[in-house]
């Protein structure tokens, strides 16, 4: 009865090392293929380097970019990706647009319809990197399907906004998948000014997360034109959008009067005084002394020292911290007016 059992171990142990050994080999296989492929593109490239070049810049013959495999066609799209980002100029876009779209569809096609995720995102990319205005049909389709992903539909929704789809705004505002603030912040990075003045007018019917991004991306963008919209803002009734709308004014290092700052600066939230005391830096104006010299005492440390350096930004500043460390009677204040001054100009 023993031996059966030792037997009996003995056939599964060897079995199971047999199987671990066939899946290593298989690993170390396909491994090896991948490299040899790999490496097989890397000397198409080499080889289609120049000539592509050429061509992209009407020099060169397109006959000398032919090709006879999947490798080579896999190297020549990727030196076309390389080209499309370094490469400048409305006329080589347009070449590079149309080489790809007469080239590539078959293949980037098959990309889009795989099963595999990763091949279907690496067909959009290309797509949008070449602006394939031919794959269109094949975009609504793949947006319209029930197997899309949320990745898949945030840059399908970049490939519509770049080529203005009218349908952009309702895709936005009722998408597939939810879409989080940080998703609509990379959508608005592809925006035109037009686009963007769209969702300015419509601010108040956005959903909130739609609302969030528009004011970041306002700020980043640093239009002076829309100073009056984001000073609109300050006095929503959202603490939230006021601290966001403040935010994006330190942005775009805007000058805002003292007297619309001031009721930021005694605000309830510790998070629109910490804002507003920024802003502060940009104005530098003597009104606004009381105000910061008051938030020295702040129960918030972020406040108190955002105070002690706007103060020290001021030209009368140092002279108010050496009197607050010498004077004041809350030790909070003192202690931040000390540290301020030990660290000097900033």
């Amino acid at each position: 009865m023993f031996e059966n059992e030792i037997f009996y171990f003995s056939v599964v142990l060897v079995s199971l090392l047999l199987i671990l050994f066939l899946l290593f080999s298989y690993l170390v296989i396909t491994k090896l293929i991948e490299n040899d492929r790999r490496t097989k593109v890397e000397k198409y490239k080499v080889e289609y380097q120049l000539p592509l070049f050429q061509y992209f810049n009407d020099e060169g013959d397109e006959k000398a970019l032919g090709f006879d495999s999947r490798l080579q066609m896999k190297a020549l799209i990727e030196l076309t990706a390389g080209f499309a980002k370094v490469l400048g100029g409305d006329r080589i876009h347009e070449r590079i647009r149309l080489f790809a779209e007469t080239r590539f569809e078959s293949y980037i096609l098959s990309r889009l319809t795989h099963r595999r995720w990763s091949m279907r995102m690496n067909a959009l990319y290309w797509i949008e990197e070449f602006d394939m205005k031919n794959m269109f049909i094949h975009l609504d389709r793949l947006y319209a399907s029930k197997r899309l992903t949320k990745s898949e539909e945030v840059q399908l929704l970049k490939i519509y906004i770049v080529n203005e789809d009218a349908g952009i705004l309702e895709k936005m505002m009722n998408p597939k998948h939810p879409l989080t603030e940080f998703d609509y912040s990379l959508l608005f990075k592809s925006f035109n000014g037009g686009q963007l003045d769209r969702f300015i007018r419509m601010f108040g019917e956005l959903p909130i997360e739609i609302r969030y991004a528009l004011i970041e991306s306002v700020g980043l963008r640093s239009r002076q034109a829309d100073s009056m919209f984001l000073e609109s803002l300050l006095d929503d009734q959202s603490a939230e959008i006021r601290i966001r709308a403040l935010k994006a004014i330190v942005e775009m290092e805007y000058f805002l009067a003292p007297s619309k700052l001031t009721k930021h600066l005694l605000s309830s939230s510790w998070q629109e005084r910490l804002m507003a005391i920024k802003a502060c830096e940009y104005i530098r104006n003597p009104e606004l002394i009381q105000y910061l010299q008051d938030l020295m005492g702040d129960s918030s440390f972020y406040v108190r020292s955002q105070a002690a350096q706007s103060l020290l930004r001021l030209e009368t500043g140092k002279d108010v911290l050496r009197e607050i460390a010498a004077s004041e009677e809350d030790t909070f204040a003192r202690d931040m007016a000390e540290q301020w001054l030990e660290r000097g100009s900033v």
